[in-house]
């Protein structure tokens, strides 16, 4: 027979998302439950190893980053950056992202966690969820060792893939089809102190070998990992070409033909460009990076049209500036701009369950059209939404105003 506990609030999901919402809630002198998969925290910043912050500043050509938020978002932001030694980077186009250190962030993180009294269950999944008069009253969770049964006031889904509304039979947001996936593999022994200069150098390689017919087309779908040369090292990230379905079998099969696709690749570059002859794959990520999956129906659906008209609601909660960014299967990623120097606001009902009175979302799996979460799903996004899902939470556990908290995150964190 499995243990049972009781908590204020439960967060599952340990990405940018979940700890920022798990810190909210702890800061209001809540008790909260972290479930995590892995053995440590920050979801697909650590696991996919992303290498890159973007969403939190504005969006202008000037070279210095401006922040676009305040609040948690930009305190945890601040101590990536020093705990990694890394300062934001800009690309022509006007977009700011932070670099970061894989490590670094698991650091910050667990720090955070720890400070903040936050109870963390780690290598545990979410297994079934109990539901009363629109409220979810209790959930259950594996850990390695036991199963847990955890009574709580309200609960917060970050997992990415709307776990929670999964496992209570709740309605989702349809998609047509999924953002391609991605993995990142780190290479060293590169002989080359230029991320700019060794762009050209591995797109001009690839771009002749696919055009002799020596490799397939897809394999022009390689991306440096900004900021991430160090040390004769570099991080590339890889367009999948297999179509997402978010089942295990489909996980699997597009974490084998990545693999396929780096030892390919990797030996391409080593027999045939001199800054690699020396070179070999240091690491690959853990886990592939999955871009979008399912999303719960909330309150209010946020769309494209809110995101490109950059719509400032009444019960705006995050700030974004980050432009629609859609990776298609056959072809290099899609960026649909902005204005420069606005943005839009996401609104409170986007994270509130239509259906659950205490459930709400943060991160990947707010309530959000596909091309409205390919702009909002950028960590510097995640982290404010999980953090205005931590107050929302929090004011549902107390049974105080929901408005009046809405208010206090406008107020505190934009």
């Amino acid at each position: 027979m499995g243990a049972s506990l009781h908590t204020d609030v439960v967060v599952i999901g340990g990405g940018s998302a979940g700890i920022a919402a798990a810190i909210a809630c702890a800061r209001q002198g809540l008790q909260v439950v972290l479930v995590e998969m892995n053995a440590y925290p920050g979801g697909k910043a650590t696991a996919a190893e992303v290498g890159t912050v973007c969403g939190l500043y504005t969006f202008n050509k000037s070279e210095n980053a401006e922040f676009l938020v305040k609040g948690f978002a930009k305190e945890f932001a601040e101590l990536l950056q020093n705990k990694s030694n890394t300062k934001p980077l800009f690309n022509t186009d006007g977009l700011h992202y932070l670099p970061y250190n894989i490590e670094s962030f698991k650091t910050v993180s667990f720090n955070l966690l720890q400070e903040n009294n936050v109870s963390v269950y780690f290598n545990a999944a979410l297994k079934s969820v109990q539901t009363n008069n629109q409220k979810i009253i209790a959930v259950s969770i594996q850990t390695k060792n036991n199963s847990i049964l955890i009574h709580l006031k309200s609960i917060i889904d970050c997992s990415g893939i709307s776990i929670i509304s999964r496992l209570a039979n709740l309605p989702f947001i349809e998609s047509s089809h999924y953002q391609a996936a991605a993995q990142v593999f780190t290479m060293q022994g590169i002989n080359e102190t230029s991320e700019a200069r060794l762009g050209l150098i591995i797109m001009k390689a690839i771009s002749n070998a696919i055009a002799k017919n020596q490799l397939a087309e897809f394999y022009n779908r390689i991306y440096i990992v900004p900021g991430s040369l160090k040390n004769n090292s570099i991080s590339f990230k890889i367009g999948i070409p297999l179509a997402v379905t978010n089942t295990p079998e489909n996980l699997q099969q597009l974490k084998t033909l990545a693999h396929g696709f780096i030892e390919t690749l990797s030996k391409f570059l080593i027999f045939n460009v001199s800054t690699f002859k020396n070179a070999s794959v240091k690491n690959i990520a853990p886990e592939v990076g999955i871009r979008v999956a399912h999303r719960s129906i909330g309150k209010y659906i946020l769309t494209e049209e809110d995101v490109l008209l950059c719509k400032k609601f009444d019960d705006g909660i995050a700030n974004g500036s980050w432009p629609i960014e859609e990776w298609e299967q056959d072809k290099r990623v899609k960026m649909r701009y902005l204005p420069v120097d606005d943005f839009y606001r996401i609104p409170a009902t986007s994270l509130q369950s239509a259906s659950i009175d205490n459930l709400f979302f943060a991160g990947r799996n707010i309530s959000a059209t596909d091309a409205a979460i390919a702009s909002a799903r950028v960590m510097g996004i995640c982290l404010q939404t999980g953090y205005a899902a931590g107050c929302l939470a929090a004011a549902s556990a107390k049974n105080i105003s929901i408005a009046d908290a809405i208010v206090k995150i406008q107020t505190d964190q934009l």
